[in-house]
């Protein structure tokens, strides 16, 4: 017999899974595209430079894609095991996105991927900047059918339904869902800024041990732009999102906003803790507002609170913080970086100047970045519990049934084993940053 915890576990091991694939998948992307940057450089007068920066990360990405890989794996697994009929009842849709993904990724990705890290030696130099850029758009197709399943689930258009069961499903209109726009700036945004984030903590490392080379100052005036792009892209995508959310899931908005009382004046919450039972806050610290846009409304001053709701609420205090801490650490990493962008401008982008101190408080980065894009994604992800398909099937309704022991065994080992990896990786860049280049064999033509 299904009870709450039990459904509760099954979707915690669900969202970690997705949540470790996704962090590795996003430094995945954003280097690929990092990575080609850098190998188009090398095509010019300062090849030297920029090759050596190039060596540099490309072993970082290549086990980037093999955690983004292995990582995928329990994912299906669990998607087939936690949640058995949900690729039956929306098989016009899942079963052409998953089979172009793993194509995508087994086939072509791969075997661009092998070019990539063997072949540096073999082919042409412009041949090779080439397959780098393919990799990268590879990475981004990818990125688009992933987030476009993700998006039609939150936001099931041109689809057609009988009794539970998705009949037929109109594809122009999964893939222009102004959803997928919104997910895809964030999605985007985030994987630049994280990997904006990486680079200049390698580089800062580095640069409190030994004067910093060419190479690394040319690739920090590079990659601090980029790390500002990214945060700009995530400041677009939020506020797309929000005004995106007022007209179409209201009761998200208002989880988010912690707003239950429709006919109560319009606060912004700094601080809350909800009783769902009671539908009301134990407590609550906020500032009064006159008006907002990311409320829905039902009429001239009239915000649409979780009081109007059903039953069908989402976790109400998991929403409300996960969107508090994503503010607050995307606000954190915009100051810092608005603050070393000042400081090298002032100082030629060399990262040897910036102060002792500032230096070390930036090697957090990389881990507020990746904090921010996993809180994002709990606010993404729970923001539309309890439904699997938004307003048509609920997770409650496809789950397994699944033991409490089983899924709390699982769930102990899939953390240790998810940490584990995620220390290997650490200790990968610090290798790095450490070593430089890691010597390979070069009778194998390897990059």
């Amino acid at each position: 017999m299904m009870t709450h915890s039990t459904l509760w576990l099954a979707e915690l091991q669900f969202f970690l899974s997705l949540g470790f694939m996704a962090l590795f998948f996003a430094i995945e992307l954003g280097l690929s595209w990092v990575l080609f940057v850098f190998r188009l450089r090398s095509l010019g007068k300062a090849a030297a430079i920029w090759l050596d920066v190039y060596r540099t990360w490309v072993r970082v990405f290549a086990l980037a894609f093999v955690l983004s890989f292995a990582a995928s794996i329990p994912v299906f697994l669990l998607l087939g095991g936690l949640w058995p009929q949900f690729l039956s009842v929306t098989a016009p849709l899942g079963s052409p996105l998953l089979a172009a993904l793993i194509v995508t990724t087994l086939i072509f990705k791969s075997s661009a991927l092998g070019l990539m890290l063997y072949a540096q030696r073999r082919i042409p130099g412009w041949a090779h900047t080439l397959v780098v850029g393919a990799v990268a758009l590879l990475n981004t197709g990818l990125m688009v059918l992933l987030l476009g399943w993700v998006s039609w689930l939150h936001h099931p258009v041109g689809a057609q339904w009988a009794d539970g069961v998705l009949l037929a499903v109109d594809w122009a209109q999964v893939f222009s869902n102004p959803l997928l726009l919104w997910y895809g700036l964030l999605f985007v945004g985030g994987s630049v800024l994280l990997v904006g984030c990486l680079v200049q903590a390698l580089i800062f490392w580095r640069s409190l041990r030994r004067p910093a080379g060419e190479s690394e100052r040319r690739a920090f005036r590079f990659i601090l732009f980029c790390t500002l792009a990214g945060w700009l892209l995530i400041l677009a995508g939020v506020w797309g999102h929000g005004l995106w959310l007022a007209g179409h899931q209201a009761y998200k908005a208002a989880a988010m906003a912690g707003h239950w009382d429709s006919a109560a004046p319009l606060r912004w919450l700094l601080a809350a803790w909800a009783d769902e039972e009671q539908q009301r806050h134990r407590f609550s610290l906020g500032i009064p507002l006159r008006q907002t846009w990311w409320l829905a409304t039902a009429g001239p001053q009239q915000f649409i609170g979780l009081d109007k709701s059903v039953g069908m609420l989402p976790p109400v205090n998991a929403v409300f913080w996960s969107f508090r801490v994503a503010l607050l650490l995307g606000g954190l990493i915009g100051l810092l970086q608005g603050r070393t962008l000042w400081l090298a401008l002032r100082r030629h982008f060399d990262p040897g100047l910036l102060g002792t101190v500032w230096r070390r408080l930036l090697l957090s980065l990389p881990f507020l970045a990746a904090l921010l894009l996993w809180a994002g994604m709990t606010y993404q992800l729970l923001g539309v519990l309890p439904y699997a398909v938004y307003n048509v099937l609920t997770t409650s309704d496809l789950y397994a049934h699944l033991p409490f022991g089983w899924l709390s065994t699982a769930l102990i080992a899939m953390v240790v084993l998810y940490g584990l990896a995620i220390i290997g990786f650490v200790s990968l860049v610090h290798y790095v940053a450490r070593h430089g280049v890691i010597p390979v064999a070069r009778h194998r033509g390897r990059a």
